[in-house]
């Protein structure tokens, strides 16, 4: 089953159960979602568009708890965020990035910023968006330089 199919599922049983916190979230999310893949040729969009979606949802959220006083707001901000977090798959750890680009520079017959492209290109491969690219970029250029 997709991420867009479990997400309609699950909001489907949430608006069945009066859960309209996860009923209104996961029906923006959905709609949000499914422009990607209809912007990008009228298609279905992947589980890697719906993730990178919930990943936007995830950081407003992160962005508004840091704005955001009212106890009761930041409850339903900090409800969301774990509906939203259960969705995604676990992020890989700063240790198994490194290694990874270690590893991956080590195989290299050349080193040098070219080869930038090359590394990123593994790590989306092997992790997808399960890692924090910007991040792993500085990690990259200081392996390659």
């Amino acid at each position: 089953m997709s991420l867009l199919a479990q997400l309609k599922k699950d909001s489907m049983l949430a608006r069945k159960a009066a859960d309209s916190v996860r009923a209104t979230l996961l029906s923006t999310l959905i709609g949000e979602a499914e422009m990607v893949g209809k912007n990008a040729g009228n298609r279905e969009s992947t589980d890697d568009e719906v993730q990178q979606t919930i990943r936007k949802f995830l950081k407003n959220n992160q962005e508004a708890l840091g704005v955001i006083k009212d106890a009761e707001r930041r409850a339903v901000l900090e409800q969301e965020s774990a509906i939203l977090t259960a969705y995604l798959p676990p992020m890989a750890t700063e240790e198994e990035v490194k290694a990874f680009i270690a590893d991956t520079v080590a195989g290299l017959a050349e080193r040098g910023p070219k080869q930038m492209g090359v590394v990123m290109g593994a790590l989306k491969a092997k992790y997808g968006s399960g890692f924090d690219a910007k991040q792993a970029n500085a990690w990259v250029k200081a392996a390659l330089g």
